[in-house]
C-alpha cells in the first residue's frame, strides 16, 4: 500500500486525497486535495462544476501520537453562471468559517467540561478566547431546554449565592423526580422567576404536581399563582435548619452567660446531630451540659421529636395535627428565638405539614454549590450570567 493512501485511511476522510507528508517537532502536516467536481452555490442554492481557482486552507484536526496534525487542503473557488458568484466550497468535515475540523472541535469542546479555557488552549495550540467562544457556541447548540423540561412533575426552586457576602443569589430549578437541575436564573425576583415560567407555556405550568421551596415568600407565591394543579411544599431541610439555629441561639446565650462553663464549648455540631448518631463522648459532652441548662435539654428534645414526627407521620392531615400539639408545648418555653420560629411554623403549617404527603425534599440543589464554586474557580469568576449558566447545564446534562 502507498504511503500516501495508509495516510487517507488513517485520516478518514472519503473525500480526501494526500499528495505528500512532513514531520516537524510536535508537528504532522498532510498537504492534501478536496476531491470535489461540483459544489452548491450558498446564494442561489444551484450546483456548479466551474472552477474559477484553488486556495490552501490550512486545518487543524486531532492530534496523532501526541503531534499536531495540521491539513493543508487545495479547495476550489466555483463560479455560478447562475447568479454569477464566487465561493469557495467547504468540506463537510471542516468546521464553516474556522480553522479546525469538526471532530477537533468536538474533542476541544469535552476537553473544556473539566478543564479551564487558558488551559485547553495550550493544549490544542488555540487561544484561550478561541476556545471559550468554540464552548460556549457549542454548548447552546446542545442544552436542550425544551426537553429538560419536558416531564417535569416535581419541581424544585432554591437558590445558590453567586457572589459570597453580596446578597446575590441565583435560582435554581430542579427537577426532584429525577434528580438533576433543570435552570439556573439570574436572580430569585419574582418578576424574572414569573417571565420564566409563562415562557414555558400553560401546559408547562398544568403538567407540575408539585413545587417544592425553602421559607421564601416570593417562591411560595409565585407556585400558588402560576401552578394551579400544584401542591406547595417547603421543604424540609429549611425548615429544620430553622429549628437547629434555635438551638444555637440558646447555645450562645448560655455561652456568654456562663463564660467560665466549659460544657457550652465545642457542642454546636453535637447538638445539630441526630441522637442515634451520637456515639458515647458527643453523648458524654451533652449530657454535661444538660445538666447545666433545663431550657437547651427541653429544646434539644423538641428538635428531635419535630424530626420524628417528619420521619412517621402518613398523611399531611396527620403532620398537621402533631405539629399543632408540639406549638402547644413549645409554646411554654421562655425563648424568644423559639416563639419566632413558632410565628413562621403558623404562617406556613400547610405547606410545611405537605411534606408528609408528597416525600419531596430539594436537597439535590446543595450538589449544585460545588459546581458553581468549581467553575468559578476554573473560569476566573465567570463574570458573565449566560457563560455561568452553559457550564452548569452542561455539567448537568
Amino acid at each position: 500500500m502507498a504511503l500516501e493512501k495508509f495516510y487517507e485511511e488513517l485520516l478518514g476522510f472519503a473525500d480526501l486525497k494526500v499528495v505528500s507528508f512532513e514531520k516537524h517537532p510536535g508537528k504532522y502536516i498532510f498537504h492534501c486535495e478536496h476531491e470535489s467536481v461540483s459544489a452548491e452555490c450558498p446564494n442561489c442554492m444551484e450546483p456548479t462544476g466551474v472552477v474559477n481557482q484553488y486556495e490552501t486552507r490550512k486545518v487543524q484536526d486531532l492530534r496523532i501520537s501526541g503531534r499536531e496534525v495540521w491539513l493543508h487542503v487545495k479547495v476550489g473557488q466555483y463560479y455560478c453562471p447562475t447568479c454569477h458568484r464566487y465561493f469557495y466550497a467547504t468540506p463537510a468535515w471542516v468546521e464553516p468559517g474556522k480553522s479546525y475540523t469538526k471532530r477537533q472541535k468536538k474533542w476541544i469542546f469535552e476537553l473544556c467540561e473539566k478543564q479551564a479555557f487558558t488551559q485547553v488552549g495550550a493544549l490544542v495550540n488555540l487561544s484561550h478566547k478561541t476556545v471559550e467562544r468554540l464552548y460556549y457556541e457549542e454548548a447552546e447548540k446542545r442544552v436542550d431546554i425544551k426537553r429538560r423540561y419536558k416531564d417535569v412533575r416535581k419541581l424544585g426552586i432554591d437558590e445558590i449565592s453567586v457572589r459570597k457576602g453580596k446578597k446575590d443569589y441565583a435560582c435554581v430549578l430542579v427537577d426532584l423526580e429525577r434528580g438533576i437541575q433543570l435552570d439556573v436564573l439570574p436572580d430569585r425576583k419574582k418578576e424574572t422567576l414569573v417571565s420564566h415560567f409563562q415562557g414555558l407555556g400553560k401546559d408547562f405550568c398544568n403538567q407540575i404536581e408539585v413545587v417544592c421551596s425553602d421559607i421564601w415568600k416570593t417562591y411560595l407565591n409565585v407556585g400558588k399563582e402560576l401552578f394551579p394543579n400544584a401542591e406547595i411544599v417547603i421543604d424540609r431541610f429549611h425548615v429544620v435548619k430553622a429549628l437547629n439555629g434555635v438551638l444555637d441561639e440558646t447555645r450562645k446565650k448560655l455561652r456568654r452567660e456562663f463564660k467560665n462553663e466549659d460544657c457550652f464549648k465545642s457542642i454546636k455540631w453535637k447538638l445539630f446531630k441526630r441522637p442515634e448518631k451520637c456515639d458515647a463522648e458527643d453523648r458524654s459532652l451533652l449530657d454535661k451540659a444538660f445538666e447545666k441548662s433545663w431550657l437547651l435539654k427541653e429544646i434539644y428534645e423538641l428538635r428531635n421529636t419535630f424530626n420524628s414526627m417528619f420521619d412517621i407521620a402518613k398523611d399531611k392531615n396527620q403532620l398537621e395535627k402533631w405539629l399543632d400539639d408540639w406549638m402547644a408545648f413549645a409554646a411554654r418555653l421562655d425563648s424568644p428565638p423559639l416563639d419566632a420560629f413558632l410565628g413562621t411554623l403558623k404562617r406556613w403549617k400547610p405547606q410545611i405539614a405537605a411534606f408528609a404527603s408528597e416525600h419531596v425534599t430539594n436537597a439535590a440543589t446543595e450538589g449544585l454549590n460545588n459546581f458553581l464554586r468549581y467553575f468559578r474557580r476554573i473560569s476566573f469568576g465567570l463574570p458573565n450570567f449566560q457563560h455561568m449558566r452553559w457550564r452548569i447545564l452542561m455539567a448537568t446534562a
